[in-house]
């Protein structure tokens, strides 16, 4: 039962004008958010490289390459080193080749014509793994022996990377640059409303000192008392849900059935069931393909997804080898119930091949335990029967084809 005090503190929250105002900025359209970009590097690395590449359609040519290594150059200039931003400012980039994810970089801009190699590690919410920079930079020395090379380590903050040869770039030069660009240059319609979108995003939801994060911040200081009153009880609903998943994923009962491999996700992976069929697990593949149970806060509801893993999560040779032969198995398999993977690349992060809505919004809202209950039960039973059944043995076909090549 809800005391007065309790009743209060919510009631004075749900009132507060910066509350209103966080819902107001929340709710205005943007088309990055609503395409799914706030949070996915991918998105971010595919945007930025599109707009640093000379020869999209743009038709900035390469002013936007140019302004964005000069500014990696001038934080650090020297008069010894090799490149500084000077030699940028009169080089023509028009040729330049930008790629995506080649060698598992998420940007690499090559120009023969300068013997020139830049590298973008572009990092929103997570950090770097073991060794990774170094790796990249052996990667380079061994491709692009005659280039100068640089190598920037993107991210909201500009926090610093492991290795010193990188050189450190936030997102708030990233927006300069965006918008010097779009009030200096006569642009398309179209380009100059994606580019103000982009550049809207970065500062609502991305930097540290965003707007929104300075709301935040200030209802938080003002209501924290409400605020945890109300995380507590939304934690309580997402731990009963847990709960109900681990009940099915109970391995006394799925391992008597001779159907599922139940295993936890490997470290560094965000909490989620995770399991897949028992050949998989016996072929090295648990790490490489798997079903999900998705009940993780914040999030958009519970699902269940089918996903390849994470590149540096699948151990041993082989698994990373079977990694992009399966999915290009997968993106040629005409199969309704996957999602379109046609302009899917693979990149080093997850890729969700299915994925389908267990509960909805309302089951947040006006929660109701046994209702709950009997929705997760409901999907599990079709679920387990049909969809598992086709999927598990499509994709047993594929990786037992690759093995055999391998």
């Amino acid at each position: 039962m809800i005391s007065d005090k309790q009743r209060e503190l919510l009631e004075s929250f749900r009132v507060d004008k910066d509350l209103k105002e966080l819902e107001a900025k929340l709710a205005e359209f943007n088309i990055f958010k609503a395409i799914g970009v706030v949070t996915q590097e991918i998105r971010h690395s595919n945007f930025l490289a599109f707009l640093l590449d000379p020869s999209q359609n743009h038709k900035l040519g390469d002013i936007f390459l140019k302004k964005f290594l000069k500014q990696a150059l001038l934080a650090t200039d020297n008069p010894t080193d090799p490149i500084n931003h000077a030699n940028i400012d009169i080089a023509n980039l028009r040729n330049a080749e930008v790629s995506r994810e080649k060698h598992y970089i998420d940007i690499l801009i090559h120009s023969r014509q300068n013997q020139l190699v830049c590298v973008i590690e572009n990092k929103i919410h997570s950090g770097e793994r073991p060794n990774q920079l170094k790796k990249y930079e052996e990667t380079i020395n061994r491709h692009y022996k005659d280039c100068q090379a640089i190598f920037i380590y993107l991210n909201p903050e500009g926090s610093p990377p492991s290795e010193t040869n990188w050189r450190i770039y936030d997102y708030y030069k990233v927006v300069e640059i965006i918008d010097s660009i779009r009030d200096e240059y006569i642009l398309e319609r179209d380009l100059y409303t994606l580019m103000t979108h982009y550049s809207k995003l970065i500062r609502r939801d991305i930097v540290s000192d965003s707007e929104i994060a300075k709301l935040c911040r200030e209802i938080y200081f003002e209501h924290r008392q409400a605020i945890n009153l109300i995380i507590k009880h939304s934690q309580y609903l997402q731990s009963e849900i847990d709960v109900e998943i681990q009940k099915l994923l109970n391995p006394r009962i799925i391992e008597s059935k001779g159907i599922f491999a139940h295993f936890h996700p490997p470290k560094g992976v965000p909490k989620c069931s995770n399991f897949g069929a028992e050949d998989w697990e016996k072929s090295e593949s648990k790490f490489l393909i798997f079903f999900q149970f998705k009940n993780i806060p914040d999030s958009d509801c519970l699902k269940m997804r089918l996903q390849i893993g994470h590149y540096d999560h699948n151990p041993g040779e082989r698994p990373q080898k079977i990694r992009p032969k399966l999915f290009e198995l997968l993106q040629n398999q005409h199969y309704s119930k996957f999602l379109d993977l046609t302009n899917i690349k693979l990149g080093k992060d997850e890729i969700t091949l299915y994925e389908e809505q267990i509960l909805e919004e309302i089951d947040y809202k006006n929660p109701n335990i046994e209702e709950i209950r009997e929705k997760i039960q409901n999907f599990w039973e079709h679920f387990s029967k049909h969809d598992f059944v086709d999927i598990t043995q499509m994709i047993s076909e594929k990786i037992e084809m690759i093995l055999k090549d391998n």
